[in-house]
């Protein structure tokens, strides 16, 4: 796999992506992930993460746009603001590919909602191609628009990157690390921040809506549509009442195309909870099931 290419996919994707490849693999050891430690592997990524004064350095190049963010929109945050830690087991078809876990603390003095994504995977797939990758959102705490995105990626036996995003969302733009500018529609967000704004949604069968995503080097718009049927869904030994959510990105370069479907499916409550992701394409099927929730 060129992680180059993959850079700003979404760690739940980067994982599907790296399991599909690695699929025979996978297949031929499966029962190796069974017992995968996934909370002493997360332990290697807490060191990833940029230090406080190089945060501080990257927060003081930009300060005039960021000191401008405050207070552009408001939406309901939602229970997760109180802070959560949420895990998914992660594979392609049968096969278990890795895990995925988001972990979002609001700091409340700070105004903003930090959310990381550890990406691992699991045993079988690692002896062959090692994912060990940490992307963390600076989310504004009352808007939930993206400011700051860090991503730290570690891939195969030598590939190692480190890079960052700043949001303006006054003068819609991005910076990227390297100094690269880019123009975006107001509020544009990352693979995690998405997320979490979309859980703020009424997502009342029927609701339809869009964001705008970054995916270097293009935004793409993505459509969201709640499907009318509420589900049953049985995940990591619980039942969840869920409302069925289909989303579709458009423009050329995206991962999935019109031809495919991903869909997620969220608990019909305050919480909001993504349960389960399925996206069914030519290759197979690729899903992410929640295994724990953490408050």
């Amino acid at each position: 796999m060129n992680a180059q290419k993959y850079l700003y996919l979404p760690t739940a994707a980067l994982i599907l992506i790296t399991a599909l490849r690695l699929a025979p693999a996978a297949q031929a050891a499966t029962n190796d992930n069974e017992d995968f430690k996934w909370q002493e592997a997360s332990k290697e990524l807490d060191a990833f993460p940029f230090s406080q004064a190089f945060t501080d350095s990257i927060r003081k190049a930009h300060a005039g746009a960021l000191a401008q963010q405050k207070g552009l929109r408001a939406v309901e945050p939602g229970r997760f603001i109180t802070g959560e830690t949420l895990v998914f087991d992660v594979g392609w078809t049968v096969f278990k590919a890795g895990y995925l876990i988001l972990s979002a603390t609001h700091i409340r003095s700070r105004g903003f909602l930090r959310v990381g994504a550890k990406a691992m995977t699991g045993n079988a797939v690692s002896a062959i191609y090692k994912v060990r990758n940490y992307e963390i959102s600076w989310i504004d705490a009352d808007g939930l628009y993206p400011v700051l995105f860090e991503q730290h990626v570690r891939e195969g036996k030598k590939y190692k990157a480190d890079n960052y995003v700043v949001y303006d969302n006054v003068n819609n733009k991005l910076f990227l690390k390297g100094d690269k500018v880019f123009e975006t529609p107001k509020f544009t967000h990352d693979y995690i921040s998405v997320m979490y704004y979309v859980r703020s949604m009424p997502l009342n069968p029927g609701d339809t809506f869009e964001a705008s995503l970054f995916s270097k080097p293009k935004t793409y718009p993505l459509k969201f549509k709640v499907h009318d049927k509420r589900e049953n869904i049985h995940v990591g030994g619980k039942d969840y009442n869920c409302v069925k959510v289909e989303i579709a990105m458009v423009g050329e370069g995206r991962v999935f195309t019109k031809r495919d479907k991903m869909f997620v499916w969220v608990t019909d409550d305050k919480d909001h909870y993504p349960v389960m992701l399925k996206s069914k394409a030519k290759i197979g099927s690729l899903n992410a099931k929640l295994v724990q929730i953490t408050k």
